[in-house]
């Protein structure tokens, strides 16, 4: 009996410690799936979807790439940013926030009265 106790631990054993191996793989692998939805890039696309089909959003992008490739350049362009008063740039930015916001809040209002507009009666 005790011979057979022994035989069913063992294999739990090997199933709990087989089920952390995969569980750790699958670990690994949504890590890297999360990694690369989270790059600056593609978030900005998720965030701002037409970025990606307008012109100047390609030079914005190659800028991008060109401060990652040469972080001096961007060290240089945050030299020159520590210039400016900080208050100035939390108002810009709430700025900037508000209208995204209402611009958002637009888009929103018009697909739905055009939806709306879509499903009246047509007598």
């Amino acid at each position: 009996m005790s011979r057979h106790r022994h035989v069913d631990m063992q294999a739990r054993k090997e199933l709990l410690l087989a089920r952390s191996t995969i569980e750790r793989l699958e670990f690994a692998s949504h890590l890297h799936q999360v990694q690369a939805a989270a790059s600056p890039g593609r978030l900005l696309k998720t965030v701002w979807p037409k970025l990606a089909s307008s012109g100047g959003v390609g030079s914005a992008m190659q800028a991008w790439r060109i401060l990652r490739r040469y972080p001096f350049v961007s060290s240089a362009a945050s030299m020159l940013l520590t210039r400016i008063r900080p208050r100035g740039i939390w108002r810009v930015a709430k700025l900037g926030g508000a209208a995204l916001a209402a611009y958002q809040g637009y888009k929103l209002w018009s697909a739905i009265k055009q939806d709306r507009g879509s499903r009246a009666d047509p007598r």
